[in-house]
């Protein structure tokens, strides 16, 4: 809105002066007198003002009305007698008149001269200036011109400010009526540029929301199919089997598809809510190094169970903090790492290391790898890749959690290398201001490594 109000504000001060400019230069060029030529007129009728009065002192009171008609018809000026007594003076004017100077009076009709005739104290010469002709029309023309031109002025200025907001409410109609994909063009001219963003991203958000809320329904619906299928079967069989120790391995069957139709259910309603817990994040400093150590730690007994080794490998100067979310950051490693143990051979890497103007986490593994064709949509959610290397309950989220709580933090996730060489997975934060190089963690690793975890 600053960018509105400048560019109001400036469109108003411009049209004025150069309004104010070209009305001038119009003004001047009109058939009025100059400055000097109004002074020259000026003087010459005091000049002959004064003449006059000279002549009228010398005539007796009889004859001076009919000298001042001759004067009149002489010089073919308004020249006429007023009587002291009908003009209510000021004593300073007064004292003008008494000193026998020439005392003007402006008025709506125009300019009167007033001159005392000491031989005739009752009377004052009167030489009458009428107002120029047309002035007061032309200046109601120009004053019109004025006005005219600054509302053309501000209509210039107000049509790409009607179009952006016809814009505006012409995408939101559409959003409205179910096109989701409907989003503003971007104008570098636009006044309103900080509304259009914030009406796009408030669009994308809610198109992302409704396409994991429907994601989610089909999903979640899909499959929950299976395990109550399997809770029908198992429990018709259970109520139908007289054999005691058989039913009880029913009902444990029962027990094991209740806790998947569990895990699944948290699962689901964990991903729903990550955007309400998003609202309500409360960014820190974090240390990197010291999240990675913690997530290898969280990971060393089931790597341990698969008989895997965990190293890290970090460089030995110290690395930058990050501004971001220590919960979900570690979610994020825990998440990748978990992956990472389902499918390796014989080790994990998780190597950090600091580039140009971010810092990179790359999580690496020797298993059968991902391949190709699935690269683009392992990052999706509820996308499960059928392999034979885990048997534990898999929901198709742990990834997609990753990319969401990345696209968070404005980092990367990319997917380097595919089957059969290995996954290997490469995180990228920006380092930012609040987060720079000067910001680094007190204690670090000497050698810049954790030992092997086994």
């Amino acid at each position: 809105m600053l960018k509105l109000a400048l560019s109001l504000l400036c469109s108003a001060i411009c049209a004025l002066f150069l309004l104010g400019a070209v009305l001038d230069q119009l003004a001047s060029n009109d058939n009025s007198p100059t400055p000097p030529q109004l002074q020259l007129q000026l003087q010459l009728q005091r000049t002959v003002l004064d003449t006059i009065a000279t002549q009228a002192d010398e005539q007796s009171a009889a004859q001076l009305s009919d000298f001042i008609a001759q004067q009149q018809q002489h010089w073919q000026l308004a020249l006429s007698l007023v009587n002291c007594n009908s003009l209510a003076l000021p004593p300073e004017l007064q004292q003008q008149l008494a000193a026998s100077q020439i005392l003007p009076l402006a008025g709506s009709e125009g300019t009167s001269y007033l001159k005392a005739l000491a031989s005739h104290p009752d009377w004052l010469l009167q030489l009458h200036i009428p107002p120029e002709a047309g002035h007061q029309p032309e200046d109601l023309w120009l004053t019109l011109a004025l006005y005219g031109g600054l509302c053309l002025i501000m209509l210039l200025w107000l049509a790409p400010l009607t179009r952006r907001l016809w814009l505006l409410s012409h995408t939101a109609r559409q959003f409205g009526a179910g096109q989701l994909q409907a989003r503003l063009p971007h104008s570098r001219w636009s006044y309103i540029s900080e509304l259009e963003q914030s009406f796009n991203q408030m669009a994308r958000q809610i198109e992302q929301l409704m396409a994991d809320n429907r994601l989610l329904a089909s999903s979640l619906s899909h499959d929950l199919r299976t395990p109550i299928a399997c809770l029908r079967f198992g429990l018709d069989a259970a109520l139908d089997e007289p054999d005691p120790a058989q039913k009880n391995q029913y009902l444990q069957r029962l027990e094991q598809d209740l806790d998947r139709m569990e895990a699944m259910v948290n699962a689901f309603l964990e991903y729903a809510s990550l955007d309400r817990q998003h609202q309500h994040w409360q960014l820190s400093q974090v240390d990197m190094l010291q999240l990675c150590q913690q997530a290898l730690h969280s990971c060393a007994p089931l790597a341990a169970a698969r008989q895997l080794r965990l190293v890290l490998d970090s460089p030995v100067t110290p690395l930058p903090m990050l501004c971001g979310h220590p919960h979900w950051l570690y979610r994020v490693l825990l998440n990748l790492l978990q992956n990472a143990c389902r499918y390796a051979e014989q080790q994990i890497t998780l190597e950090l290391r600091l580039e140009p103007l971010q810092l990179c986490v790359r999580v690496r593994d020797d298993g059968a790898g991902i391949a190709a064709t699935d690269a683009s949509r392992i990052f999706q959610p509820f996308v499960r890749l059928e392999t034979q290397s885990s048997t534990a309950p898999q929901f198709g989220l742990g990834l997609a959690i990753v990319r969401k709580v990345l696209d968070w933090h404005q980092a990367q996730i990319t997917l380097e290398t595919h089957a059969p060489t290995g996954a290997s997975f490469l995180l990228s934060f920006p380092l930012t201001q609040q987060a720079g190089v000067d910001s680094t963690p007190a204690q670090h690793q000497a050698n810049g490594a954790v030992p092997e975890m086994k």
